[in-house]
């Protein structure tokens, strides 16, 4: 189960989770290496750490689900891109500010230090990091663009 350096692996375990408000989400758990989807869900801890399909974590309460279920691939609605727009969860007409608030909200959701002070593990935060790398990053391509627009009209 551990690694050389003590650390635990995890897989990556694509499902669906529904949440007790009727939202639905389609994005990965982590697992360890000898885990079930149903030791996760049944072990001690109250939270959840959730990759969305675009790459943001979240970390839901588990008493909030009112399911999860293993999917495949083939079922999975969406797949990770490299449009920034996609990233940002926005659609490409969406006024700057709305940018710029779901910028800000995407940031907020995958901050390292803010699943840092929740005590998760070093890998979450390392991957946590990365993500909010590739956000700071469709941001950034998404001012650019629409800097570069303006300039031509």
């Amino acid at each position: 189960m551990y690694g050389d350096d003590k650390k635990i692996l995890k897989n990556k375990l694509l499902v669906e989770l529904e949440l007790d408000t009727g939202v639905q989400h389609t994005g990965h758990v982590f697992v360890g290496q000898q885990q079930r989807l149903s030791d996760l869900m049944n072990d001690d801890r109250e939270y959840l750490p959730f990759e969305h399909m675009d790459g943001a974590i979240t970390i839901f309460l588990k008493r909030m689900m009112r399911s999860v279920k293993p999917i495949t691939r083939a079922q999975a609605q969406g797949a990770p891109t490299d449009n920034p727009y996609a990233i940002l969860g926005v659609a490409e007409n969406a006024s700057d500010a709305a940018v710029r608030e779901a910028y800000h909200r995407r940031v907020q959701e995958t901050h390292p230090d803010r699943l840092a002070s929740m005590g998760l593990a070093p890998e979450f935060v390392r991957f946590a990091h990365d993500r909010t790398t590739r956000i700071n990053d469709a941001y950034n391509r998404i001012k650019a663009q629409r800097r570069a627009t303006r300039e031509t009209v």
